[in-house]
C-alpha cells in the first residue's frame, strides 16, 4: 500500500487472489475506484477446483513472452505514486510494471528481464530520492537480482546481485525500499529470510 499525501488517498495492490488496484480514502478506508491492467476493469482469480487425494496439480498458465501481455495483471505485487503524479505498478508472474494516471488511465508499461529463468521480476518496486526520481528499482524475486530502470522510458539499465545465499545476492527477494540518501534496503522470504542494506556509491549502467 502507498498513501499519497497529495490526494490523501491509499493506493492498495490488491494481488494473490484478486487481480486489482483499490484506492481508498486515507482516513476513513472507504472505497473509490479500482483497476486492472491496461485500466480494464478486473476480473478476480476463480477458486481452483477441488482435487482428489494425490492426484497432479494442473500445469501452470503457458508464459507469455512476446507481445503487450495479458489483459489482466497476474498478482499485483508492488505499487508506488511518483511525484508527478504516475502510479507504477508491480505486476509479478507477468515481468512488467504498468504506470497509470491517478485516476487508473492506462499510460505504458515495461517489461523487466522477460525472458529469463523466471517470470517473478517485479515482485517490488522503488523509486531513487532525487526530485526527479530519475530511477526505479525493481526487485526481481526469481532470478535474484535489483533491476535499475530509468523511471521515465522504463529501460533497463543494470542491475545487481545474482540468486544466491552470499551478502549482496538474494534468495526470495520480496520487497526493497530506498531512503533519502539512496541507499537500498531489501527484503527476503521462504529460503532468505532476511534484510539487507546497499550503501548507494552511484550509478554506473553496463556496456
Amino acid at each position: 500500500m502507498f498513501v499519497n499525501r497529495r490526494t490523501n488517498e491509499a493506493f492498495v495492490a490488491d494481488g494473490y487472489m484478486n487481480r486489482r488496484v483499490i484506492v481508498i480514502d486515507a482516513d476513513t478506508g472507504a472505497f473509490k475506484r479500482m483497476w486492472g491492467a491496461f485500466g480494464n476493469t478486473p476480473i478476480d482469480v476463480a477458486p481452483a477446483p477441488a482435487r482428489a487425494a494425490g492426484a497432479p496439480a494442473p500445469p501452470p498458465p503457458a508464459r507469455v513472452t512476446e507481445g503487450p501481455g495479458p489483459d489482466q495483471f497476474g498478482i499485483v505485487h508492488s505499487i508506488k505514486v511518483s511525484n508527478d503524479g504516475l502510479v507504477y505498478v508491480g505486476d509479478r508472474g507477468n515481468t512488467r510494471i504498468q504506470v497509470f494516471t491517478l485516476d487508473g488511465k492506462y499510460v505504458k508499461q515495461g517489461f523487466v528481464n522477460r525472458k529469463e529463468a523466471s517470470a517473478l521480476t517485479s515482485a517490488g518496486v522503488a523509486f531513487s530520492p532525487d526530485p526527479e526520481q530519475q530511477f526505479l528499482y525493481s526487485a526481481d524475486q526469481g532470478n535474484g537480482h535489483v533491476h535499475i530502470l530509468d523511471r521515465k522510458t522504463l529501460e533497463v539499465l543494470g542491475r545487481f546481485g545474482e540468486a544466491g545465499e552470499t551478502p549482496g545476492n538474494f534468495r526470495g527477494l520480496h520487497h526493497l525500499a530506498v531512503d533519502s540518501r539512496g541507499n537500498i534496503y531489501t527484503a527476503e522470504v521462504a529460503t532468505g529470510r532476511r534484510a539487507q542494506k546497499f550503501v548507494f556509491k552511484g550509478f554506473k549502467p553496463r556496456s
